[in-house]
């Protein structure tokens, strides 16, 4: 059961984050949302193009209604917390922060921030909203691919060779990515 699989992706994050002993792999629960996601959108998209139904702009709005009213609640919160509590420079960080997770591009921002001098991670109040970007990253762009391989060729074994293929790749590179460019390869939606 999908619920099922998503409750334990969260209590292996949530172990992992209060490092708890024998946790030490509890990140992968982020690739287990990351696989849940990528099933469950296939379905959606597969279904509506055998139906001859799917609509790409209602397909990104209810993306958007799902997702960008608890972000919103989620962004003012913590900047009316932060107008009190941060000094001016932290503040400006968080506003930089807010920006970047309201664009759905938190993922490129935390990479390419990433780095010696960088900040401690208990410091980037909205450092979790990386993954948030990749998933919105991929919501836009999956179903543009599945599209086209529908044109191709409307069938299911062309979009099952497609996905393979695809995975395949972003598997291989994630790899290579991995030991080379470690930074990327965690926060960039190729590799993951």
């Amino acid at each position: 059961d999908i619920h099922g699989l998503r409750a334990w992706a969260v209590i292996a994050v949530l172990l992992f984050h209060f490092k708890i002993p024998g946790a030490s792999a509890g990140f992968i629960g982020v690739d287990i949302f990351f696989v849940i996601s990528g099933f469950l959108m296939t379905a959606i998209v597969v279904k509506s193009l055998e139906s001859n139904s799917f609509s790409l702009w209602q397909f990104y709005l209810a993306r958007i209604r799902r997702i960008v009213p608890a972000l919103m609640a989620l962004l003012v919160v913590l900047l009316v917390l932060g107008w009190f509590w941060l000094p001016t420079p932290d503040y400006q960080s968080l506003g930089a922060q807010s920006a970047y997770s309201l664009g759905f591009l938190s993922n490129i921002h935390f990479w390419r921030s990433a780095g010696y001098f960088d900040t401690a991670a208990q410091e980037k109040w909205l450092l979790h909203t990386w993954s948030l970007g990749i998933e919105f990253q991929f919501y836009v762009l999956f179903p543009l691919f599945v599209m086209l391989l529908w044109k191709i060729r409307p069938q299911l074994k062309t979009i099952v060779w497609g996905l393979g293929l695809a995975c395949f790749a972003s598997l291989a590179l994630s790899i290579v990515a991995s030991g080379w460019k470690p930074t990327a390869a965690f926060y960039l939606l190729p590799t993951r």
